[in-house]
């Protein structure tokens, strides 16, 4: 059907079939069941449908005769689930050749504007699958005022939906084109959940409470559907390779670049060190050193490895609140650890400022052997390399929050049934050694993340408000 340009259509539908069984034998052995067929005009037609079973299985310990008067567990749970859920979060009809790109011609002597296709199509693309097996435990102790949650998961992503690289060939640098969506390979998510939780009232006047999270993480790439063996993506500089790829047995979005050793502060060092002229410059004194790392005398291409990584080893919450008498206060703080971030602001131009750890740069030999000469001239200063990544680990205390609610007394001569007072900060304080605006930076791509190329940092937030109740 025809569609006129000001009159844009858009269809997009979801149709899901699913049967759920419940079982739940003397309160303490469960059983839950799900399938689920699940179809999306995301997909072509014989790819739209797929089928995604669950199960879970619960045991009630506390509830046997055994633990029924233990006067250690108030409550203890031990269950395990085993399942897989569907992602169709792809652009609409991807599947097939939209009439979306931009068309120019020439047509006595005077261009004209018309309709090309855009995105390229992929027939075959098809349901992205996690398939996640979990373990987990939940307990209660000292008459509830403890919590413990513990989990074990291991996460398996299959057909990764992706926007993969294709060749210049097929036209997807063409204007209003681009590259096709396709099912990129598995990945592997392996984990270790902990939660735990205290709330203790001292007094009619006084109580507190503590609620932790630890997060760990190892993320492993188990393939990559192209033939090649590696997807690439991100960006980096002007006119450079891309900087991120997902490969077999690396985590996804690894940054692929050069490894540095040092400054050369010398000319004759320059001269006599692998030559680094394939990076677009003849090293000169005061220049970053590349690691020739297949020693065949020539910094290229070649020589490009892991130099760092966008996903955390570690991630940690922490809440604390403290009641007394009328006043409340609360407050969240959130770490990230072991994650890299890329330095991605960093310029060239001839009246471009520099931040402030240049002043440390070298300038004479013995003067510096971490950051390199300023210069305008062309220098492989500027490549890709473990240079431009840093640790991107932080605590951030997310925010902040004290308050005063009214008594019984005041409320009355208020006529109000309550009212709170508060005062709260977001984004308090950060401690990190990153020298980037924000090291919550990032993309959010699969493959590109972690890459800062300046982006607005998070403001600080300060709150003053009331809740009225009438």
């Amino acid at each position: 059907n025809y569609i006129n340009v000001s009159n844009r259509i858009f269809d997009s539908r979801l149709l899901s079939y699913f049967t759920r069984i419940q079982y739940d034998f003397k309160g303490k052995y469960l059983l839950s069941a799900l399938m689920r067929r699940d179809g999306s005009t995301n997909f072509g037609p014989n790819n739209k449908f797929g089928f995604f079973p669950s199960a879970s299985l619960g045991w009630i310990a506390s509830e046997e005769s055994f633990l029924e008067n233990s006067s250690v567990f108030d409550f203890l749970k031990f269950r395990g689930s085993y399942g897989i859920i569907g992602n169709d979060r792809i652009g609409a009809f991807r599947f097939e050749s939209l009439l979306s790109g931009e068309g120019v011609y020439v047509f006595n002597d005077g261009l004209v504007y018309g309709t090309a296709i855009g995105a390229i199509s992929n027939p075959d693309v098809k349901w992205e699958e996690q398939v996640t097996f979990d373990l987990g435990m939940d307990s209660r102790f000292l008459d509830g005022k403890l919590s413990v949650e513990m989990d074990y998961f291991n996460r398996e992503t299959r057909d990764l939906l992706l926007v993969v690289q294709t060749s210049g060939t097929t036209g997807a640098t063409a204007p209003g084109s681009g590259n096709p969506t396709a099912n990129a390979g598995s990945v592997r998510n392996i984990g270790f959940e902990l939660s735990l939780g205290y709330r203790q009232d001292v007094s009619d006047d006084v109580s507190f409470g503590i609620n932790y999270n630890l997060t760990t993480l190892n993320n492993e790439v188990l393939s990559v559907n192209n033939g090649i063996g590696y997807e690439i993506g991100g960006g980096f500089g002007i006119g450079q390779d891309p900087p991120a790829r997902m490969e077999e047995g690396y985590p996804i979005g690894y940054y692929y670049g050069y490894q540095t050793e040092g400054i050369f502060q010398t000319q004759d060092q320059a001269d006599n060190a692998p030559s680094q002229i394939a990076l677009g410059a003849t090293a000169r004194a005061g220049d970053i050193r590349f690691k020739d790392l297949n020693g065949d005398g020539v910094i290229n291409t070649a020589d490009k490895s892991y130099i760092g990584d966008p996903i955390p080893d570690v991630t940690m919450g922490l809440n604390l609140s403290f009641d007394y008498k009328n006043f409340d206060f609360q407050s969240y703080f959130f770490a990230s650890i072991g994650n890299d971030l890329v330095r991605n602001y960093e310029r060239n131009d001839r009246y471009t400022n520099r931040t402030t750890y240049y002043l440390n740069r070298w300038t004479g030999e013995g003067t510096g052997n971490v950051y390199p000469r300023v210069t305008t001239g062309a220098t492989s200063n500027l490549v890709f390399s473990d240079f431009y990544v840093e640790d991107g680990s932080f605590l951030r205390a997310q925010n902040l929050q004290i308050g005063y609610t009214l008594g019984a007394e005041m409320l009355e001569k208020l006529k109000l049934a309550k009212l709170r007072l508060y005062v709260s900060v977001s984004n308090a304080f950060t401690l990190t050694r990153y020298r980037g605006y924000d090291p919550t930076s990032s993309s959010g791509a699969p493959i590109g993340s972690g890459f800062d190329p300046g982006f607005y940092p998070t403001p600080r937030t300060y709150l003053f408000g009331a809740n009225i109740k009438l």
